[in-house]
This record gives structure tokens, C-alpha cells and sequence, in this order.
């Protein structure tokens, strides 16, 4: 799975911006669900039959301020209609993550939505919307990168507490 380090200030102009998701990290590797210690996950078969063949990496997500119904979906097997795999790529489709990500639309795999930033006022904005509304933050990805596994300086969290950091 590839995880991000906070955000410190790097200029975020042309870097494309979603949505960071408060649940819990699930990678899809084409049969089964596993957590980020590698734990296999064990979801209804109505989840497992709509998934693809390819490997995905996500997050399983109830809505904001609700990861404790998805923490309690992955670790307990409470499974509620709002709990849901969201798609942060597809990692063995080719191309820089916008091709990844539309390869996993096209398979009707739900994905994060995503925007290009024009730089630093509208990210704060954006994030500030985002929480305002009861999200986490922003993700935020450098245009053209490759997926790696582990932390990639590519991938950058926003939050209010990284701002605040950049600020200071």
C-alpha cells in the first residue's frame, strides 16, 4: 500500500487534490481483502462478487465522521449498507495515477473523486471546505507518479494540523 507523509508546504499547483477518507485501509489483490499489518479481511460475498480481478488500494469508508462503523466492518464483521471500498488505484494498470484511477472506473470499481489544484490559497480552501462539511482533509498527489509501496513523498496529507505546521 503507498501512504503519504503530512503536507510541508511544497507547492501543490498542478498537483491533483481528493478527498483524504476517514475509514480503514483495505488493498485488493484481485481474490481476497488484506489490511495494511496483512490480515486478511473477511467482507460479505456481495462485496467480493463486485469487485474486479485487478489489485486496488483503498479504503473501506462509511461517510464522514462514521470510521467507526467501518472500523467495526473490517476488525469485528459488522457490516452495515453504508460501509463501502472506495479506490485510491490500481496499481498494476499501467500509466501515472490518473490512467490507474480511470482504468479502476471503467471496471465500475467506486474511486476517489479528484480535482488539479491551482496552488496553495485554493488547497487551503478546499480543505477547509472539506472539513468544514465533517471530512478529515485533503490527499494530495504529484502529477505523472508511479505507484510505489510504503511512504512516497509524491502523496501529501492536508489537514488542519499540517497546516498549521506549515504556518508556524
Amino acid at each position: 500500500m503507498q501512504h503519504g507523509f503530512d503536507w510541508t508546504g511544497t507547492n501543490p499547483a498542478g498537483w491533483l487534490v481528493s478527498e483524504k477518507m476517514d475509514g480503514c485501509r483495505a488493498y485488493w489483490d484481485g481474490l481476497q481483502f488484506w489490511t495494511r499489518s496483512g490480515r486478511k479481511i473477511a467482507v460479505p460475498d456481495s462485496v467480493r462478487r463486485e469487485m474486479p480481478s485487478c489489485h486496488l488500494d483503498g479504503e473501506f469508508w462509511a461517510g464522514r465522521g462514521r470510521f467507526t462503523e467501518a472500523r467495526l466492518a473490517v476488525n469485528h464483521g459488522k457490516w452495515t449498507p453504508r460501509v463501502r471500498f472506495v479506490a485510491f488505484d490500481c496499481p498494476q494498470a499501467p500509466g501515472d495515477w490518473t490512467h490507474r484511477i480511470e482504468s479502476a472506473r471503467a471496471m465500475g470499481v467506486e474511486c476517489v473523486r479528484w480535482w488539479a489544484c491551482a496552488g496553495e490559497a485554493e488547497l487551503i480552501r478546499d480543505m477547509e471546505r472539506i472539513v468544514s462539511a465533517g471530512g478529515e482533509g485533503l490527499i494530495i498527489r504529484k502529477p505523472n507518479s508511479t505507484y510505489t509501496c510504503g511512504r512516497y513523498w509524491g502523496v501529501q496529507k492536508v489537514k488542519p494540523s499540517t497546516i498549521s505546521k506549515v504556518n508556524a
